[in-house]
């Protein structure tokens, strides 16, 4: 299980890495002649709010004078704009510090000192700037809705979350009603349902009011329907936080840079239930069922005795099987597009830590709300980032020059590899493992040519682009492609997540068995050449951020590998681990900077990647999707996820939609109508109306 101590004791208990602790140290020693120094805050960005103001994410750039900063990740002690604190500091590197501030409607307008203070045992280091940041006198306003609740469709059990983001003076009220009546307790910007049910459909929208007024947001209507067989949805990654590309940073609206990122979009949410007895964790969301724990051992402890070889792997769920474990009998091993349903990007990368200790707070690629997790096991001589866990999906190439490969996900550094399958780093490779039942379709496209240069997964109700960009790009640029293209008369097309981008690799195809990218054959590739001298394939950006434990928190992004996922290893150029692995790459930069790659395989680092773009369709998975509830437009049907119009049921007569009937013709017969109804409950059972995934929101193991 995960533990955590001080790095060091004493002094620098607060530091959070070896190398903080080893910098910290120094600087401590230093700092016994300043018993209490004041250095500048150079800059403060932005310098000026108004009252009421709430969640002002700002930026202190600090001076580089003696006695320097803490190195990047150590908090300071308080952030201060007057007497206001600041909440949520970050340090994501020497000498700039980012708070989030709250200005209350009654504070005191006028230039406030803006104060950074650290309280090493030896002394107080503070930063300021005299009148460095301005409260301005507030605006009276009343609200008015940014960003209206979006309708959507869920099924049952799993989480529903309808939004409204709201301007004017603070405090804002906000009041959620269903059907036009108030909902007991929903009093937030954003109203969870968890877990829905057919119950809670219905028309939804927000009251939101200040002492100036009052604004309605328009309705968005909740569907319950059941998922047709072999539909899917892909689960969001969790990330809402936005990035540039060094470090976090309030969201960007829409034609500024680094808009459209993961964070800006809400995607279908995580939402999980554990067992009665504790031993499972059922995905409201997949469909899929879960062993909650690693611990193969039973010993409540997760480390290295309780990982598996791939032989013992292939034999488990036989095991859990014959004990009926949790109440079932139909376990058997995740593939790699299941096992990476579970990943969460809301982690934090720990390659740099040498144990756990060294780095309190970590955070791995998976809710421990719900999974019980360890990391490496370092008391056995393994590194923190250690925590591969098996999937059954095997590379149909081979890794390091020739070593059988099985993909995994690595939910301590949140990465996907191919690990060799037969020889590790202390003799036979083994890793952790977590089995599944139910759902037998999750991860199985359904891929159409639309014939306009775009492609649908029916199965995940996602559009694609089918040639990708041509070129590569940066993660700035790369997000501003998507955004800005248009195609086949859509232009809401967008960077995919990481979870979306990977949903659409096919694992049957290599480039040394298939020739072709791994992807279906549907799509176009650019190819290009790799650093090995060989045509291969691009690694394609997402719109995530793949956040590290210290350093600059938003200066890599995270890609997928569609042809080999290159390593510099042992002199050699090598595909290290496979065509279909996800990693990460620096958002910015000169691939030159990295001739040996980067990490322990050497990843190969090209920063500037392609973009395969995608949008939600908001269309069909079977005829009872299109169903508008009228008579005379007759019976309409899902073609291709397209909804075609019906045909009139009363051909050359006229039809009367208040009787549901054809003028001059007989009403149905009372057996008619029991048929009619029959079919339309029939049909509805398993109706999903549309599967809109995603809505705009403006607000590497190793």
């Amino acid at each position: 299980m995960i533990s955590s101590r001080p790095c060091l004791s004493g002094a620098v208990r607060r530091y959070r890495t070896a190398a903080a602790c080893f910098v910290a140290v120094q600087a401590i020693a230093s700092a016994t002649a300043f018993g209490q120094a004041t250095n500048e805050i150079i800059s403060v960005s932005p310098d000026t709010a108004p009252q009421g103001t709430v969640g002002l994410v700002v930026t202190f750039n600090l001076d580089t004078d003696t006695p320097a900063a803490p190195p990047a990740g150590v908090l300071p002690n308080s952030v201060m704009i007057g007497s206001i604190p600041g909440t949520s500091a970050s340090h994501p590197t020497q000498y700039v510090i980012t708070a989030t501030f709250d200005i209350p409607n009654g504070e005191p307008v006028g230039a406030k000192d803006a104060v950074i203070t650290y309280s090493p045992p030896e002394g107080t280091l503070t930063f300021s700037a005299i009148g460095g940041f301005t409260v301005t006198a507030s605006v009276d306003t009343p609200p008015s809705i940014a960003r209206q609740p979006q309708s959507q469709t869920a099924p049952p059990g799993s989480q529903v979350n309808v939004s409204v983001v709201a301007n004017g003076t603070q405090p804002l009220s906000y009041q959620w009603q269903v059907d036009g009546a108030d909902i007991s307790g929903a009093t937030d910007a954003t109203y969870t349902i968890n877990p829905v049910s057919v119950t809670d459909e219905g028309a939804y929208r927000c009251v939101v009011s200040n002492n100036f007024g009052m604004a309605t947001s328009d309705e968005a209507t909740l569907t319950i329907r059941d998922l047709p067989t072999g539909a899917y949805f892909v689960v969001d990654t969790a990330e809402s936080t936005c990035y540039n590309d060094t470090t976090s940073m309030a969201c960007s609206a829409q034609g500024q840079p680094f808009y459209g990122q993961d964070g800006q979009y809400l995607g279908r949410a995580p939402s999980y239930a554990i067992s009665g007895d504790g031993l499972t964790v059922h995905d409201n969301t997949t469909g899929l069922t879960w062993t909650r724990s690693p611990d193969t051992n039973g010993d409540g402890d997760i480390d290295e005795d309780d990982k598996l070889s791939w032989v013992e792997f292939a034999a488990y769920p036989d095991t859990l099987n014959s004990e009926n474990f949790g109440g079932y009998n139909d376990w058997r091993r995740p593939t790699i597009k299941e096992l990476y349903s579970l990943m969460d990007f809301r982690g934090t990368d720990p390659s740099v830590c040498a144990t756990v200790a060294d780095c309190p707070n970590l955070s791995p690629f998976i809710d421990t709300t719900y999974f019980d997790f360890g990391y490496g096991d370092t008391d056995a001589g393994r590194r923190v980032i250690d925590a591969q866990f098996w999937s059954s999906t095997e590379y149909v190439s081979t890794v390091f020059g020739g070593d059988p490969a099985i993909f995994g996900v690595n939910f301590a550094d949140g990465r996907i590899k191919g690990y060799p399958r037969d020889t590790g780093p202390n003799g036979t490779m083994t890793e952790y493992v977590r089995m599944v039942r139910g759902n037998p379709d999750y991860g199985i496209n359904d891929f159409v040519d639309n014939g306009d240069g775009t492609v649908t997964d029916l199965a995940t109700g996602l559009m694609w682009q089918q040639d990708d960009s041509g070129n590569g790009l940066n993660w700035q640029d790369a997000l501003a492609y998507a955004e800005g293209l248009t195609l086949a008369g859509h232009d809401d097309w967008r960077l995919p997540n990481a979870k979306e981008l990977q949903s659409i690799l096919d694992y049957t195809r290599s480039p040394d068995t298939t020739s072709s990218a791994a992807i279906d054959p549907v799509f176009s590739s650019s190819t290009i050449v790799n650093e090995l001298g060989q045509t291969d394939y691009p690694f394609y950006w997402s719109s995530t951020t793949h956040v590290p434990y210290d350093g600059e928190v938003g200066a890599w992004g995270a890609y997928v590998c569609f042809g080999r996922a290159m390593g510099y290893m042992n002199g050699l150029w090598m595909d290290v681990h496979g065509a279909g692995a996800q990693r990460s790459d620096p958002k910015d930069g000169d691939p030159a900077d990295y001739p040996e790659g980067h990490g322990p395989q050497g990843d190969a680092v090209r920063i500037f990647n392609y973009v395969r773009a995608v949008r939600d369709t908001g269309g069909c998975l079977i005829d009872a999707d299109c169903d508008d509830g009228l008579f005379c437009t007759g019976v309409e049907t899902c073609v291709d996820g397209a909804c075609q119009a019906g045909t009139d049921p009363c051909g050359s007569a006229a039809c009367d939609e208040q009787a549901d009937a054809c003028s001059g013709a007989p009403i149905p017969a009372v057996s008619d109508w029991g048929l009619i109804v029959l079919a339309i409950v029939v049909l509805t059972a398993g109706t999903l109306v549309c599967l809109q995934r995603r809505s705009p929101v403006h607000f590497e193991g190793r």
